[in-house]
């Protein structure tokens, strides 16, 4: 009878999705990421939309997506010592504060027939330019917020919220925008300002804190490289940043590689859900293995992103080819969302965000140089082959991670004791 109840206080007090969504501050800054999340998805569609509706020029609407990209890449890597430096919760609010404004300008310049293609262009920079500074933010925000041993689980939600939108937010985009494109604006200049209101409504004492010290062009150097330094010198730091970035290269080319295996629209919409499908499905499946070791969920997750990639190869008929698809989203979370949680505990806390930042940076790299490289390729290999070779290249990335000793040595479980989060959320749990 008394060990019964040992296993049941045992359980009880195990990490789950219901003891992380029980901690208020955190539950608040998962809806800022929903409601931030949406009117992303929506204004993405709607801004390419307008350019082309006021243009119709594929050169403008191909200037306006690498708008989006360049303020990422060049204010990345800087936007991460004033994140480090300033108020999370501050940065997060002027952030969400600017943006909307900016899109609720757009609106009323539409409205009154004064918009321009280059104000559309100089928007999308302004845009990207403030997202720059608060992902990161964000970052820091969940390090602080939960505890070490649910950090598995905000990742793995993170991870859900981004699949979910990702089905969801086209089809409200282009909802909105079969009623008017002011309407999908609008939307997503409110999704802004409530994302603005949640985070406003956290309180939490560390969320706030500045560093004291005066901010000048040595001291700004002094922290970018200390940074930089802080990740490179970490051999477990080095691997995960390098994995996290190759996986992703891995798989940027299905955007291209998926259009051409199929014969009309109908068939690629069925891919891509079966994709989603199985990420989410993937992102309940970590639940069942959290208990494995850490290298033993990174070589499932590839592997099942391989076989089901690799599988492509040979299979045509569209159900086992959505098998495929299915079977590769599987293997996403598994091992994204491990690789994420080792990197956000890992990386210490006070160079975080400039690390976020940094991996911000080699994502949105890595990605337009793995297009352009399958683009060239796809020039003397087939497409069918190009799935063999994403395979191949997975049982590369198998192979070294069980070999890379840092990675390796990582245990399952945090050790006891070791809880990275503010006093509050701590309590909550217990």
């Amino acid at each position: 009878m008394v060990s019964n109840e040992h296993a049941k206080e045992d359980s009880s007090n195990q990490p789950s999705y219901r003891s992380l969504l029980a901690l208020p501050n955190y539950r608040l800054l998962l809806l800022s990421q929903i409601v931030s999340a949406i009117g992303d998805g929506v204004y993405a569609i709607a801004l390419i939309w307008l350019m082309k509706t006021l243009t119709g020029s594929a050169l403008l609407m191909s200037i306006l997506l690498a708008a989006e990209t360049v303020p990422l890449l060049l204010f990345g890597l800087f936007a991460g010592v004033i994140v480090d430096r300033g108020s999370k919760k501050k940065i997060m609010m002027l952030c969400d504060i600017a943006r909307g404004s900016i899109v609720a300008l757009l609106v009323l310049l539409w409205v009154n027939g004064w918009l321009l293609p280059y104000m559309l262009i100089i928007a999308a920079v302004l845009l990207s330019s403030f997202s720059a500074f608060f992902g990161p933010s964000r970052v820091v925000a969940i390090r602080t917020l939960v505890p070490e041993d649910h950090m598995v689980q905000a990742q793995s939600l993170a991870q859900l919220v981004q699949t979910v939108v990702g089905l969801s937010a086209p089809a409200i985009g282009a909802w909105l925008l079969y009623f008017g494109t002011s309407y999908a604006f609008i939307f997503n200049a409110a999704t802004f300002f409530a994302s603005f209101l949640f985070i406003w409504l956290i309180r939490n004492e560390r969320l706030t804190e500045t560093r004291v010290t005066t901010l000048n062009r040595r001291s700004f150097v002094v922290d970018f490289k200390e940074g930089i330094v802080a990740v490179t010198s970490h051999a477990l730091l080095r691997s995960l940043i390098q994995y996290i970035v190759l996986i992703n290269f891995m798989l940027a080319p299905t955007t291209l590689l998926f259009p051409l295996i199929v014969d009309d629209s109908s068939e690629l919409a069925l891919l891509q859900i079966a994709f989603f499908v199985g990420i989410t499905a993937g992102v309940f499946l970590i639940g069942l293995v959290k208990k494995w070791r850490r290298i033993a969920a990174l070589a499932t997750g590839i592997g099942l992103m391989l076989v089901g990639l690799g599988l492509l190869t040979w299979v045509h008929g569209l159900y086992a080819g959505l098998l495929c698809v299915f079977v590769a989203g599987l293997g996403s979370p598994l091992a994204n969302v491990t690789l994420q949680t080792l990197f956000v505990l890992k990386v210490p806390k006070e160079v975080l965000g400039r690390a976020s930042s940094l991996m911000k940076v080699l994502l949105e790299s890595s990605r337009p140089l793995a297009m352009l490289l399958t683009g060239a390729l796809l020039a003397w290999i087939p497409v069918r082959l190009f799935f063999g070779i994403m395979g191949l290249f997975g049982v590369l990335l198998v192979v070294t991670m069980v070999l890379n000793r840092s990675i390796r040595k990582e245990q399952d479980e945090p050790k006891p004791g070791r809880i990275i989060g503010d006093n509050s959320a701590v309590k909550e749990v217990q």
